[in-house]
């Protein structure tokens, strides 16, 4: 799956690659939303994740006032497409409580 989807980026122009990336360098800090939001919150990251470090993601799930955290084990950024079906999971037992 995950094959399929980084073969389907080679449509992307150097110039939206670009784009795209400046944009999430220049992205707000929303650390102060994890600090104020009163819901829950699920947190489900990639053990491989070079994008945000499994140790940087565990520094925010303190934040909110109640936090759920899966962790996947065969996973990077992209967990959703590597894990579907643990990451469907997590989110729907979330979705359901």
């Amino acid at each position: 799956m995950v094959g399929g989807f980084i073969q389907g980026l080679d449509g992307f122009s150097p110039g939206a690659l670009i784009a795209y990336y400046e944009a999430m360098i220049n992205r707000p800090d929303r650390v102060s939303l994890l600090k104020s939001f009163n819901k829950s919150i699920l947190f489900v990251m990639g053990e491989f994740d070079n994008a945000i470090p499994l140790q940087d993601g565990l520094k925010q799930c303190h934040l909110p006032e109640k936090a759920y955290i899966h962790i996947l084990h065969e996973s990077g950024h992209m967990g959703m497409l590597e894990e579907p079906g643990k990451s469907n999971g997590f989110l729907e037992e979330f979705l359901s409580n």
